[in-house]
């Protein structure tokens, strides 16, 4: 769906204080979308162009590297951008660098994920002050609950492809609002990068359409890929961690799991490269079943094949297919 270009209401984040209830209380900008009409929204505030120098680029923070991807599809050659979390990296252990807390003092805008996925950076943003605003891609998009805790919004929107056409339409917003002069560009990324996604979405339901319903049945490290499940047909039936992977599993949660495996015939537990798979591991061993390794919370670094959403995507879906259909354990290649 897109959005009535130029509409968007939110506001500015104040410096300290405003951050002492923590990251999931944050007040962060809202956008506008397609999805929540304007007749129904209310405007708090606007975002207001940034006085850029002649030839200076709009100072853009993102928090992972999936986020940052996506920004920089948009933003192109038009933006400064810099990403928090390097490739492979867990958000749970992030340290900020000198060189982050650099880029957020001095940022025109910070892109966050939302949903609660970035608690790591509330004593970072705390510690660092500023006025800046804070534009959450997953603005407008209903999220799923935690299976655990229904009080909690599952943040990992991106594994269903139209959730990132969302983003993409936020980003262009945001993006047009603060830096007006380049608008054409930032319209026709955004359009282009659309196309593609939507080619990807429907890639994706073609290379799901061949593994037999029956098979369509996920065990994962933890619960990420409840929107995947939602919108490519699988089943989510267990996982190793069934909060978070900082919240280790009891033995009846993994009794439970390994029943599950064998009662369902799975015929592989997909691992995550943010999260140790030494657990995973035992239950594969436990169970007979393979162990296939997934990108999920972060891209590839250099030379992966996994350097971009796009190639993310692509990865997991052949990975996931060719287990569940029978054809092996091994990712596909990306774009």
């Amino acid at each position: 769906m897109r959005k009535e270009r130029g509409t968007v209401h939110g506001i500015s984040f104040p410096g300290r204080g405003a951050w002492r209830g923590g990251f999931v209380g944050l007040v962060v900008l809202s956008l506008l979308v397609a999805c929540a009409p304007s007749a129904t929204s209310t405007v708090e505030a606007t975002l207001t162009p940034v006085p850029l120098a002649a030839g200076e680029r709009l100072r853009v923070v993102a928090t992972t590297t999936i986020v940052g991807d996506v920004v920089a599809r948009v933003g192109g050659e038009a933006i400064q951008l810099t990403v928090l979390l390097q490739p492979g990296e867990d958000p749970h252990s992030y340290h900020p660098r000198p060189s982050d807390l650099t880029a957020l003092a001095e940022a025109h805008v910070l892109f966050v994920n939302g949903l609660g996925l970035e608690a790591f950076l509330d004593e970072t943003l705390r510690n660092v002050g500023g006025d800046r605003p804070v534009v959450s891609v997953s603005e407008g998009i209903t999220p799923r609950r935690h299976p655990r805790n229904p009080d909690q919004p599952d943040p990992h929107v991106w594994f269903d492809v139209r959730n990132v056409i969302v983003w993409v339409d936020n980003i262009e917003t945001a993006l047009s609002a603060l830096d007006p002069a380049h608008a054409d560009l930032y319209a026709a990324n955004a359009a282009a990068y659309r196309e593609a996604l939507e080619a990807l979405d429907a890639w994706i339901a073609e290379q799901v359409a061949t593994v037999p319903e029956e098979n369509r049945k996920l065990v994962t490290n933890h619960p990420a890929f409840g929107y995947f499940a939602d919108r490519y047909g699988f089943e989510q039936i267990g996982t190793v961690y069934p909060v978070s992977p900082s919240a280790e599993p009891s033995a009846q949660d993994i009794a439970r799991l390994e029943e599950a495996i064998r009662q369902y015939g799975v015929p592989a537990i997909f691992t995550e490269n943010t999260v140790n798979p030494a657990l995973a591991e035992q239950i594969a061993e436990d169970t007979g079943v393979a162990l296939v390794p997934l990108y999920t919370g972060s891209l590839g670094g250099p030379g992966s094949g996994v350097e971009s959403y796009v190639d993310l995507m692509r990865y997991d879906v052949t990975a996931i297919v060719e287990a569940l259909r029978g054809g092996g354990t091994g990712g596909g290649q990306g774009e």
